[in-house]
């Protein structure tokens, strides 16, 4: 008994010895999405004076609401466990955290409603995940921080990691993410447009960086060590950007390594002093080898319209330029490029509305699959009207058809869509085939994930028996090119498992749902996220995209084939008038679901 007393003495005093280098120790005042709503603890260490750390249970309780115990061992590991099972073993002395189960320590109860969490990745109330059920084994997971030469600390209280690497770990396909201007904490999820008002990239130290000051050494190490712990432990691996299978295969700092001389240059402005070649770097990394359609640099954009850029034109001319090369020597501008082909062509042939009718089948635009979040809120309060967003629009068209006796078919033009939220995507699933669960894998722990929800298909903020009574009987088709992507990539695979129809070409890809990074400094970037990769009713990822029905293929304006092949290229502009044959679609429509076309009224 007396050893053991001993030994935990022992221990304790190892814990205290290894955070008894705490250079500062402080509160910062915690805003949710710009409102005040609490505070943190924050703290620094003498090896590491300039990167904030963060408690593991503090994040926990506060920001996932899964209160964390502590017990320390005799062998100074630290246990961490929540109320659901959840168990992390941090030993500090190896710079480890591993566990059994990461789900469980991470992912809240459902049923998920009413906010973005977890898997849920809109506060709106149109749809609630009832139910997330893993199935097999998880694979255990060790974070292994000494690899990357990050230290963890731990005291009585708390394990100490790095803010960034924090809530890199902790953060969900509801874009969460925690940030640190100097002075105060940010929560909040990532904009859907260029947000020069950013607090973070608006701050004095910020502003300082891009107008001379160096970068401190130990956050250039930091800053290196959180991507490559980032992308090697929480990317998502779709296949499609050039380093993927590197990087899966020996992580990203080798990756770059397999570059030469290139990935040399880049790695050197990544541990480079000044900001500008470090953004520089970030840029063609992300845009020229991690670019997969959700990888993504993104608070570049932001950061080249906040005042430090403004008092220095000629610092954001030079990230402009090279962003504009980035883009054609990767070869993404021409995938953009013709992905993008068909919204001038549309709008020139059907115009700007959103619904059309020929002969039995309604035609639904459908460009996206983010919701006007605000409306919704206001909608459920009782103080606003419906929304007249993508969802609000699908709802719209589906009434209008409702209304016609003519109508027997629908049609989702998803020629324009770039993606959105899978809220949408469910919620639209619910009013129209009934369809309520969807599939995936975690790529992390190698489980499968099956999704069940509820959608409240009358609106009504009720979810019941009356929402099946609510739902909309037609034929139903989805109109694809490789526009469609992410959400539009997966709408047209699971509306064909529930019986619709896919006519025109095969969709753009994104497989994995979106994950936010970020880093000491405080700038974001987003990649494919290890969390939810989609998957198809046989197991398969979507990467590949929908399989068509009833083809049409795009058509090639020979002028601009003569042009592009000049430069190199291959691929010509498509031309996608037959798309827009609306005619033709409603013969196609009818043929495939044998509709009897009606007499004309006498």
């Amino acid at each position: 008994m007396k050893k053991t007393v001993v030994a935990l003495i022992l221990a304790l005093c190892l814990l205290v010895s290894a955070a008894a280098g705490i250079a500062e120790e402080k509160s910062a005042v915690l805003y949710t999405d710009g409102t005040e709503t609490g505070e943190m603890r924050l703290c620094t260490f003498e090896e590491m004076p300039d990167v904030p750390y963060m408690g593991i249970r503090e994040y926990a309780e506060k920001i996932l609401n899964l209160p964390m115990s502590a017990e320390t061992g005799e062998d100074g590991v630290v246990t961490l466990r929540n109320g659901q099972g959840g168990e992390l073993r941090c030993d500090i002395a190896a710079g480890t955290v591993s566990t059994q189960d990461w789900i469980s320590v991470i992912t809240p109860e459902t049923p998920l409603e009413g906010k973005a969490i977890s898997l849920k990745d809109s506060p709106c109330g149109f749809v609630r995940i009832k139910e997330i059920t893993y199935e097999g084994d998880p694979t255990p997971v060790v974070f292994d921080f000494a690899k990357y030469g990050m230290k963890i600390y731990a005291d009585e209280q708390d394990v100490y990691l790095p803010l960034a690497v924090l809530s890199n770990m902790m953060t969900d396909i509801a874009t969460r993410h925690l940030r640190y201007d100097g002075e105060k904490l940010y929560l909040s999820r990532l904009e859907a447009s260029v947000n020069p008002d950013d607090p973070v990239l608006n701050s004095d130290t910020m502003t300082a960086l891009l107008t001379g000051t160096e970068r401190p050494e130990d956050v250039i190490r930091q800053c290196y060590a959180e991507l490559c712990f980032n992308f090697d432990y929480f990317f998502g691996h779709p296949g499609i950007a050039a380093l993927d299978a590197e990087i899966a295969a020996n992580g990203l700092d080798a990756a770059l390594e397999s570059l030469g001389e290139e990935g040399a240059a880049i790695r050197a402005g990544l541990l480079s002093p000044d900001m500008t070649e470090y953004l520089s770097a970030m840029q063609q990394l992300f845009v020229i080898w991690l670019y997969d359609g959700h990888t993504n640099f993104t608070d570049v954009t932001s950061l080249m319209k906040t005042r430090a850029f403004r008092e220095n034109p000629s610092l954001s001319g030079k990230l402009s330029t090279e962003a504009l090369t980035n883009l054609f020597n990767s070869g993404n501008g021409l995938t953009m490029a013709l992905r993008m082909a068909t919204i001038p062509q549309r709008k020139l042939i059907w115009g700007d509305e959103a619904y059309r009718e020929c002969g039995n089948t309604a035609i639904i635009r459908l460009d996206s699959f983010m919701p006007d979040e605000a409306a919704w809120d206001a909608w459920y309060k009782g103080e606003g009207a419906f929304p007249e967003d993508c969802l609000g629009t699908v709802v719209s068209g589906l009434r209008k058809a409702q209304e016609n006796p003519e109508i027997r078919n629908v049609l989702f033009d998803l020629t324009c869509n770039s993606g959105g939220s899978s809220d949408v995507l469910m919620a639209i699933l619910g009013l129209t085939t009934g369809r309520n669960d969807l599939r995936g894998r975690n790529v992390l722990t190698g489980q499968t994930l099956h999704v069940v929800f509820e959608a409240d298909c009358n609106f009504d903020g009720v979810f019941d028996e009356k929402d099946a009574e609510a739902r909309f009987d037609f034929n139903y088709g989805v109109l694809a090119t490789r526009q469609a992507f992410s959400c539009g990539n997966l709408f047209p695979i699971v509306m064909r498992e529930s019986g619709a129809v896919v006519i025109g070409e095969p969709s753009g890809g994104g497989s994995c749902c979106i994950q936010i990074g970020t880093d000491t400094h405080g700038m974001r970037y987003m990649m494919s996220s290890a969390q939810w990769q989609l998957l198809d009713e046989n197991g398969r990822d979507v990467e590949g995209g929908c399989t068509v029905d009833i083809p049409i293929e795009p058509r090639s304006l020979g002028l601009i084939d003569r042009l592009i092949s000049t430069m190199g290229v291959d691929e010509g502009l498509p031309i996608f008038a037959d798309y827009f044959d609306e005619e033709n679609l409603d013969r196609l429509m009818n043929a495939w679901f044998h509709v009897v076309q009606l007499a004309p009224a006498a």
